[in-house]
């Protein structure tokens, strides 16, 4: 009996031991909680990439072009114009009956400048820069160019109204000193401001790229009914995030007969959610407003050039731009580039790589836009 007891003592004893050092092995609950959050964040993490994997294949299935030619082509792209405009957050905007207003600027000897509000919608106006070339110089109709500044720009720095030069170039200014009309609208020039304003938006169901991409709408509007433009000579050139808001404006505006984007192509779904050294990927900044729903599976960057195909498309891209890396700009551009020659416009879109980082080079954009924009003389 005594030998039953001291035997059970003693495996109660060595039971409780190891109990206890299992509840020793255990790691802190705080360690646990990091651990199971972890396995689900990777969880999930490994099925959006599994998602945007899928994509690739499932976008070049839904897109239908029809490439039998520009007529049957155009008639193939239509509706997706209008699912892209729905897709930036909509243009449910209509023009206010407002006069526009003018203020002349300053005279100089090759032009004048003059700030403009073009009433876009309910008191919203299109604020911007107008440059008007030497009438004696450059007589009647003259092509324009909508002239889109980039983040923490202004019109002023795109047209030299300000002693500071920057990423810009005053790229503007170049474009009236070779005989063409100007229009460089306002855009929200900072991530901030721009997501403040998107946040409302969102709460009432609107984006604010659209809301900008109407204001474009408008200050086309103005371009193509001024007397001092050739309304069929109308093109957009824009830098940084006014280069992508250029290239969306082509692709939903047909009157734009040319489209120049510096540095800001790219394969948008690595660009968006994949981490590298060659670039900054939008996924580990802080703001909301360049993310899309359906960006991935229906709007590469390519898929938007392809509304504006056949129209002239013109990309500049500096080896040393961390904003959007020229490999990955080529490779998406090589798609593009095989719709227009399947259609017979090859020479209508080029792409362009010069030594330099995240500005405005100009070095082969003016002589594309000189070439399809400007009269045989």
């Amino acid at each position: 009996m005594l030998r039953n007891k001291t035997s059970f003592r003693c495996f109660l004893m060595s039971w409780l031991l190891w109990g206890a050092s299992q509840l020793l092995a255990q790691p802190p609950q705080e360690e646990l909680e990091k651990r199971y959050q972890e396995e689900q964040r990777a969880e999930l993490d490994a099925y959006f990439d599994k998602l945007l994997d899928a994509s690739y294949p499932q976008r070049a299935q839904a897109w239908k072009r029809d490439f039998s030619g520009v007529d049957a082509y155009e008639r193939s792209v239509a509706p997706w114009r209008a699912r892209f405009a729905d897709y930036l957050g909509g243009l449910p905007y209509q023009a206010p009956e407002r006069e526009i207003r003018v203020e002349q600027v300053l005279e100089t000897a090759s032009h004048t400048a003059y700030r403009v509000w073009i009433p876009a919608f309910d008191k919203v106006d299109v604020y911007g820069v107008l440059l008007v070339p030497d009438r004696t110089k450059y007589p009647g109709r003259r092509p324009a160019i909508l002239a889109m500044h980039g983040m923490e720009g202004t019109p002023e720095l795109v047209c030299g109204l300000v002693e500071k030069t920057d990423y810009h170039n005053r790229f503007g200014l170049q474009a009236v000193e070779k005989g063409y009309v100007v229009f460089a609208p306002v855009m929200m020039n900072g991530a901030k401001k721009r997501d403040w304003l998107d946040r409302k938006a969102i709460m009432v169901g609107q984006r604010m790229q659209g809301l900008e991409q109407f204001k474009m709408i408008r200050a086309v509007d103005f371009l193509s009914t001024h007397p001092d433009v050739a309304s069929d000579r109308i093109g957009v050139f824009g830098i940084s995030w006014g280069g992508r808001t250029a290239m969306y404006a082509a692709a939903l505006d047909r009157r734009l007969a040319a489209c120049v984007v510096s540095g800001h192509f790219m394969e948008s779904t690595q660009k968006m959610t994949k981490p590298s050294p060659f670039y900054t990927a939008y996924i580990e900044v802080d703001y909301n407003y360049p993310f899309f729903s359906r960006q991935a599976t229906e709007f590469a960057d390519a898929d938007i050039c392809s509304l504006i195909c056949p129209r002239v498309l013109h990309i500049e891209q500096g080896r040393q731009d961390k904003v959007a890396y020229w490999k990955m700009a080529q490779e998406e551009f090589r798609i593009v580039q095989s719709w227009y020659e399947k259609l017979g416009f090859a020479d209508q879109a080029t792409f362009e790589i010069f030594e330099g980082g995240h500005y405005v080079a100009g070095l082969e954009a003016f002589a594309v836009l000189d070439k399809w924009l400007k009269p045989v003389r």
